[in-house]
Order: C-alpha cells, then sequence, then structure tokens
C-alpha cells in the first residue's frame, strides 16, 4: 500500500494494483444511464409533491443531495473507497465529474447519492411528519441498511468500484459495518426533512436542507464512525481492534439516529399545540414517549 506522507502523518493510499484494476465500462455506461434517469425521475416526482403541497422542500431535498454528492471524497479517503478506471491524474476509462484527495469521482457519483440517498427521504419525511414511531423509524433503518448493502455488494463486485486495505466485517469484498452507518444516515436524513417541514413557516427556510444533508452525513458517518476509521486508517491496523471498534460505531450510529428522533418528536408535540399538526393516537404517544434511550 503506498502512503501520502502528509503533516499529520502516512494516510492510506489504494496500493498500485488498485489503480490497474479493469473498470467494467459495460456497467459503468448502464449505472450512468440508469442513474441519471433515475435523477431525472425522481425530480419530476418531486416537483409534483412540492406543487401538491405547495412547498419547495422535495425538490430541494433532490437537488441539496445532488450537490452534497461533492462530500463523497471525504467518505472515500477515510472508508477506503477506490473508484476504478482512473489513475490519481484522472487519466483512464472512467468519465470523471471531479477529483479531490487525488480520488477521481465518476459522473455518476452525483445521480447515485440522489437515487440512494434523497429517493428514501422524499419518499419518507411526509410520513415521519405525519407522526411515526421510534419503532418504525428503526424498521425503515433496517430496511436501507439491507438496499445500500444490495446496493454496494452489487456495485463492488461488478467491477465499478472497490474497497481497499483493511477493513473490518468484509463479505464479498464488501464492509458490512458500513451499511448500519449508511442507514442511520439515509434515515436521519429523512427524520431531519420532516422537521424542516414541521417547522419551515417560509419557503426560505427549506433551504437549510443544503447544510442539512452534508451535516448529517458527516454526523453519521464520520462522527459515529470515528472509532473504526482511526483504527483502519492506523499505520499498521489491528485486525483485532477494528472488529472490536465496528460494533462501537454501529452502537453510535445507532444512538445518533435516536436523539435525531427525538428532535422530530419534540417538534411534531410542539406543531400540536400550535395547531400545524394533527395529534398522534394515545397509543402512538406511549410509544415516542416509551421508548428507551440508547
Amino acid at each position: 500500500m503506498i502512503r501520502f506522507q502528509g503533516d499529520a502523518g502516512p494516510i492510506p493510499l489504494p496500493a498500485p494494483e488498485t489503480y490497474t484494476r479493469d473498470l467494467n465500462e459495460v456497467m459503468q455506461t448502464i449505472a450512468t444511464v440508469g442513474l441519471w434517469a433515475g435523477t431525472i425521475a425522481l425530480l419530476i416526482y418531486a416537483a409534483r409533491i412540492g406543487r401538491q403541497e405547495r412547498s419547495p422542500l422535495p425538490v430541494f431535498i433532490v437537488l441539496a443531495v445532488a450537490a452534497g454528492s461533492i462530500f463523497e471524497p471525504i467518505y472515500d479517503i477515510t472508508y477506503h473507497l477506490h473508484w476504478l478506471g482512473a489513475d490519481p491524474e484522472g487519466n483512464g476509462p472512467q468519465w470523471t465529474l471531479f477529483t479531490s484527495f487525488g480520488l477521481p469521482q465518476p459522473v455518476w457519483v452525483m445521480p447515485a447519492y440522489v437515487v440512494v440517498f434523497a429517493l428514501p427521504a422524499v419518499l419518507l419525511y411526509r410520513t415521519f411528519a405525519g407522526g411515526v414511531t421510534l419503532k418504525k423509524i428503526y424498521q425503515y433503518a433496517a430496511l436501507t441498511a439491507f438496499t445500500t448493502a444490495l446496493f454496494e455488494t452489487i456495485a463492488v463486485n461488478s467491477g465499478l468500484y472497490t474497497y481497499y486495505g483493511e477493513a473490518p466485517m468484509r463479505f464479498l469484498n464488501y464492509p458490512l459495518f458500513i451499511a448500519f452507518m449508511e442507514c442511520a444516515q439515509i434515515t436521519g436524513f429523512a427524520v431531519l426533512c420532516a422537521v424542516i417541514k414541521l417547522r419551515a413557516t417560509k419557503w426560505q427556510h427549506n433551504l437549510i436542507v443544503f447544510l442539512v444533508f452534508p451535516a448529517n452525513f458527516a454526523f453519521e458517518c464520520l462522527g459515529a464512525g470515528f472509532p473504526t476509521l482511526v483504527a483502519m486508517n492506523a499505520p499498521n491496523p489491528s485486525t483485532a481492534v477494528m472488529w472490536a471498534m465496528a460494533p462501537v460505531s454501529i452502537g453510535l450510529a445507532a444512538a445518533g439516529l435516536y436523539w435525531t428522533s427525538q428532535a422530530l418528536f419534540a417538534v411534531q408535540r410542539l406543531a400540536e399545540l400550535e395547531g400545524r399538526a394533527p395529534s398522534l393516537s394515545p397509543t402512538s404517544r406511549i410509544e415516542q414517549i416509551a421508548a428507551p434511550v440508547v
């Protein structure tokens, strides 16, 4: 593994042989066309919801996630993800959108963000704003953990990108603990979009979603993930330490989702008092109040 010597010490980077791995150019075409088509379709659907609700929020959700996709190189360098088909200068068959940290990003990284992160938020935020229990939020999180793992396992094993270096809980070349980090991030973003829906009184207030998406991404993936990420990026990573830290990171991600959900419940109660949201059923209210602290 080659290492970049910075002021803070060595940073693990892809080994030379990683750059020589072949990109599946057929899958690149399929991913590019399919994900951009999905993004356009979701944007049209979001615009329709926006007209119905007389709010720009659903459209802003899609645009905020698209803009927030420039966060990806930060994720890549910490979680050791390398997009195949380009060297650090961007040379190769990869269709490159931009490069940062010496990691060229493919043109389909932006629509991939929209489909994986914005789609669940657009589908869920109104349901969450209307009233939801902590149990249901965690059920949605479990579902997104499965869909994220499925999406990434297919992408990794079809020659689009790879996770290099050391990482715990690998299954079919995909570090499974990442799915739990991502599910908390995806579901937490939908929860926060519901908070915005309940509190925004002017259309300009919805612009906060452009900050909320990258902030929540960093909160769950980097904030909760820091014990495992520190272990993975040590000069000589210890397999035992990485495996020990992975459950800690997963627990922190679950705790982060819990407290994000508590913010929604507090805003829901405030909206009920102000007469801007229907009251939850007594059973749902008890489930919110009695939910155990993570």
